[in-house]
């Protein structure tokens, strides 16, 4: 097969890569979002954060590492050779788009100080960080959603007519 019609599906290794890093910075996040607001332990001075919040903070930043590299993996071949396939398309669009705004929202929550801007940016950021699996299963799954018996387009079967 050439470069040119290639399809967009990922090799094994990346869909690993993005899964398990994926997996890895949903429940890193969750168990933060859980211990932040419902894991208060009793200090000698009333109520303390729970010590292992440092610790998921440096999980969910060491799982960042590799779910960046397998997201720039795909603007290599599967951005390009997924767009003609309409139906994923915009579920591929709302999971780019949701996944930049993680992005952006993470580091704001490092590098921007001031109160208000870090609750703004915190509740975007866990809120689209807990929907993110979803909106990725609906990806995952869409392209195994062809009605039976239809034949699926793709942009080697249009240039073969």
């Amino acid at each position: 097969m050439t470069a040119n019609t290639r399809p967009a599906k990922l090799a094994r290794w990346h869909i690993l890569l993005l899964t398990i890093s994926g997996g890895f910075l949903w429940i890193t996040g969750a168990a933060w979002l859980l211990l932040h607001y419902f894991g208060q332990i009793e200090g000698p001075f009333g109520p303390a954060p729970n010590p292992l919040l440092p610790w998921f903070l440096r999980g969910h930043g060491l799982a960042l590492i590799p779910a960046l590299l397998g997201l720039g993996g795909l603007f290599v071949v599967h951005f390009p050779k997924g767009w003609p396939h309409r139906r994923q398309r915009y579920v591929g669009l709302a999971l780019g788009v949701l996944l930049g705004l993680l992005i952006v929202s993470g580091y704001l929550l490092y590098y921007v100080g001031g109160d208000a801007p870090r609750r703004w940016s915190s509740l975007v950021h866990w809120s689209l960080g807990l929907a993110t699996p979803l909106v990725f299963i609906w990806h995952y799954l869409g392209h195994t959603t062809d009605p039976p018996g239809r034949k699926r387009r793709t942009a080697a079967n249009t240039a073969r007519g």
